[in-house]
């Protein structure tokens, strides 16, 4: 079986870049694939000669999606599938190649998503490219809420993987602490995630207000394309009493973000917005407990007994709290959350639908 993958960037961050990267790198043990990919920052990154990534330009309109497009038509006869991975570039560009067949991956409504963004325009946009975007595609949500916001379609429901084994259960680690240069004596909440509008950073922010001895740690990209890092900087001027506890180190490695992880006591995750938050499991995994907002995504994945969901700030508020005043009902929070997913969230298991699902689609393909 021959797979071209392809995706807008890996090198960005996001929960969707980390899963497709990790999810190729599984498939190589059942299946031949090459990846395409635009590249968001200059000098073009590099990557390990075993991910066979081919960076074709940079990540920009027109140009990248057309570079794309004619990567896909010129290479799709050597691939018995293509599979795209994000519903801006990747997938508009497969479709304008005539891709067949053809899967889309995708972690979030991308109505919802680009509405976010860009407004009523980008909700239009979005709404009228779908009927087009989605004919002949079929498509893989990584969340059971997600299955019915593609009216018509060929829908898969597959959850991200995680690797347990990739994470150490031993929070808020005096250690990782002092290796990564966090000088925080006290409680230490971790954020992983771009640093963007709909991860409502300012909660996290109001919450360090109310609570003096907090630290935050921020580990994301404080910058996107189209409008920079305007928003991160909103945050330091409307919280100006807080900086000194929001110790911010930017996009990391993934592979780094585990020992990351160790420093802290709890994990917060605040966002209007998600599909599945690798970003959450990631810190389940590494037995964190977890706090966050109450959105269906989050419903899916935080069972009773692992964290704590909450409607407004002072639910936050009270939250954490008892989470800082309670530390073995922390502990309890993480380990339950540990086996909870390595219980349901198994990469193998996300690898091997993916595989099985490729294979029933070249068949039917002929």
């Amino acid at each position: 079986m021959r797979v071209l993958f392809v995706i807008a960037h890996f090198d960005k961050g996001g929960g969707q870049a980390v899963q497709a990267r990790q999810l190729i790198r599984s498939l190589r043990e059942r299946l031949e694939g090459t990846v395409l990919a635009l590249s968001a920052d200059d000098p073009t990154p590099r990557f390990d000669p075993e991910d066979q990534i081919e960076i074709l330009g940079g990540l920009n309109l027109p140009r990248g999606l057309a570079v794309l497009r004619k990567a896909i038509s010129e290479r799709r006869r050597e691939f018995d599938l293509v599979q795209a991975f994000d519903p801006y570039y990747a997938l508009p560009a497969a479709r304008l190649a005539r891709a067949s067949p053809l899967v889309l991956r995708i972690g979030i409504d991308p109505i919802a998503d680009l509405g976010a963004r860009f407004g009523t325009a980008g909700r239009i946009w979005m709404e009228t490219l779908g009927p087009w975007l989605y004919h002949n595609t079929s498509v893989i949500v990584n969340a059971g809420h997600l299955t019915d916001r593609f009216p018509g379609q060929a829908v898969t429901f597959i959850p991200n993987g995680v690797d347990p084994s990739r994470f150490e259960a031993n929070p808020a680690s005096l250690a990782a602490r002092s290796e990564l240069g966090l000088s925080v004596e006290g409680p230490l909440a971790a954020f992983t995630g771009k640093i963007v509008p709909r991860k409502n950073i300012e909660d996290l922010c109001w919450l360090l207000v109310q609570v003096p001895d907090l630290h935050l740690l921020l580990v994301g990209n404080r910058a996107e394309p189209l409008y920079g890092d305007r928003y991160y900087r909103s945050l330091l001027e409307r919280f100006p009493s807080v900086v000194d506890r929001m110790h911010s180190v930017g996009e990391i490695p993934w592979h780094r973000i585990p020992r990351f992880l160790e420093t802290a006591d709890l994990f917060l995750f605040p966002s209007r917005l998600e599909g599945m938050p690798n970003s959450i499991l990631e810190a389940m995994a590494a037995s964190l407990p977890v706090v966050a907002s109450n959105l269906p995504a989050h419903r899916e994945i935080v069972p009773p007994g692992t964290g704590l969901l909450y409607r407004d700030r002072a639910e936050l508020l009270r939250s954490v709290q008892q989470l800082l005043n309670e530390p073995q009902l922390r502990r309890q929070m993480g380990q339950r959350g540990r086996e909870h997913v390595v219980a349901n969230f198994s990469f193998s298991a996300a690898a091997r639908s993916y595989f099985e699902l490729y294979a029933r689609l070249i068949a039917q393909a002929g």
